[in-house]
């Protein structure tokens, strides 16, 4: 027997087990015979199935059967090391629950599990370099919850999950890397809820997730380097809500998929978050804090939701040779732009993506051009600011409008010829002072308009245009008379030479003040130009 101590970061002990000491000789012996391996509760050291081979005078690839292998409880004591390389775990069940492993390597490497079930759950790992590359997993599940891992790199390099569920909740990684690159999980659920990192590098570069649901909830990656670049996550859903990410870079770049990826309420470090090249159908980013650079300069997504998200850099959704940024709909109700959102105009088709929002109210639509409006300030788009600025305008006083209305429909009465003035007068008119040309065309509309009033009024009621300059004035023409007493009093020169006679004074003082309004307009979206 022996008595092995278990204690945490502190030194203190957390548990104490009795174990029976079982030498290497038995256990190859049960292998020998394929007997159902039990070794629950035992302690084993420097097991090794490359030596076992050797002294059976085995192929190094040739694969052992354990069959129904129990280690519940078991120590793996390692001082050479610990191998179950090109293992076969058969049966109905291959348990390592709460089977300890000493500081040193281990290694699956090319082990095959084919029990119905394969458990790792609240197993300890010690601070050696644990192997998984090349395993096959064809277990209908394979569990590592509550598992914690040593200081030492996890790898599961190349390694094949065509398990219908594969779960990692609450693992402990320690200190080391953590590699999953160029594996494969089947169609099954895969889950990582609530597993933490301890701060090296994590990846999953090149991985191909399948189609079934990945999830990474209130996953805690720790502050190393995160790769999910390339992966390939196929149809589905990629769960990341409420997760943490430190302070190293996280990139998503290169990601095949037609998945929705939820990161709803993530803490997002200092680190940069890349997708750049990426395809899916739907990035979600609700209530989310970017306190870093954000590369949206996606391939192809069909939503981009960042509905309530504080932005304290830049968000980069400008479109680019290599990325087109080919976006369905583009959601930024609530949010609090404290950087800078680069996005072009006409290139990624803002109007649209706004508009094509079904769940987004006349208020929300007007509040996001709103942001666009001021962020394109910030970065001096100036172009694109006066479009976002029109629109805001427009969906502002739609918004109005409804609210006047649904608070008391019979608000309508004077709700809608308000509407209809505002409408004319600030966005036909001169585009909300964002158009001088547009003012300008609409100075002549207007001059020529009363000046035909001019003309033609004489002739339909008992009112004309006298004057007192003499011979020369009063043997002028209809025509010109009508004009050049609509421009002097349009610019309000007021030379006295004509004077109306009739009810054509009232139109004359509606041309005066219109005149006056009219060249102010102009005024202020002219030097709104000038000085931009």
């Amino acid at each position: 027997m022996v008595e092995v101590s278990i204690t945490d970061l502190t030194g203190r002990q957390r548990e104490r087990r009795i174990l029976q000491v079982l030498d290497l000789a038995t256990v190859y012996k049960q292998i020998d015979e394929h007997e159902t391996l039990n070794l629950e509760g035992c302690y084993i050291k420097d097991f090794s199935l490359s030596l076992y081979r050797q002294d059976r005078g085995l192929a190094e690839t040739d694969l052992v059967e354990l069959r129904d292998l129990n280690a519940q409880g078991a120590y793996f004591d390692i001082e050479k090391g610990v191998d179950f390389v090109h293992a076969k775990f058969t049966g109905q069940k291959t348990s390592f629950d709460q089977c300890l492993f000493g500081d040193g390597p281990l290694s699956f490497y090319h082990a095959k599990f084919e029990a119905d079930s394969t458990t790792f759950e609240a197993c300890q790992f010690g601070s050696g370099k644990i192997n998984f590359h090349y395993i096959d997993v064809k277990s209908k599940s394979i569990s590592f919850n509550n598992t914690s891992f040593g200081s030492g790199d996890v790898e599961f390099i190349s390694a094949s999950f065509s398990a219908q569920k594969v779960t990692f909740k609450e693992t402990h990684f320690g200190e080391g890397s953590v590699d999953f690159h160029y594996s494969t999980f089947g169609d099954g659920s895969l889950s990582f809820d609530k597993a933490r990192f301890g701060g090296g590098e994590v990846s999953f570069k090149r991985v191909d997730f399948g189609h079934g649901k990945v999830d990474f909830k209130r996953v805690d990656f720790g502050d190393g380097f995160i790769d999910f670049s390339e992966a390939d996550f196929r149809s589905g859903k990629a769960v990341f809500r409420s997760s943490q990410f430190g302070n190293g870079d996280v990139n998503f770049s290169d990601v095949a998929s037609e998945s929705d990826f939820i990161f709803d309420n993530v803490e997002f470090g200092q680190g940069k978050l890349l997708f750049f090249n990426t395809t899916a159908r739907k990035l979600s980013f609700q209530l989310c804090q970017f306190n870093s650079y954000v590369d949206l300069r996606v391939d192809r997504v069909g939503k981009i939701d960042l509905s309530h998200t504080i932005v304290r850099d830049i968000v980069d959704i400008m479109p680019t040779d290599r990325c087109p940024v080919k976006i369905q709909s583009l959601e930024l109700k609530g949010m609090r732009n404290l950087g800078n959102l680069y996005i072009d105009w006409r290139e990624n088709g803002v109007l649209k993506l706004i508009q094509s929002q079904p769940d987004s109210t006349l208020k929300q639509k007007s509040e996001q051009f709103l942001i666009l409006k001021e962020s394109y300030n910030a970065t001096g788009r100036y172009a694109d600011e006066d479009k976002a600025y029109i629109w805001y305008k427009r969906y502002e006083l739609k918004a109005d409008l409804q609210y006047a209305v649904e608070r008391d429909p019979k608000n309508a009465v004077w709700a809608y010829p308000v509407m209809f003035t505002k409408w004319l007068i600030f966005d036909k008119v001169g585009l909300y002072a964002t158009e001088p040309t547009r003012v300008l065309f609409s100075v002549g509309v207007v001059y020529s308009l009363f000046s035909l009033i001019y003309l033609f009024l004489p002739l339909v009621a008992d009112t004309y245009i006298d004057t007192g300059g003499g011979e020369v004035l009063a043997g002028m023409n209809d025509v010109a008379k009508a004009f050049y007493y609509s421009a002097i009093t349009f610019l309000t020169i007021g030379y006295g030479e004509f004077y109306p006679v009739g009810i054509m004074r009232v139109f004359a003082s509606i041309e005066g003040y219109v005149g006056v309004f009219l060249m102010g307009y102009f005024s202020v979206a002219f030097v709104r130009k000038v000085l931009r």
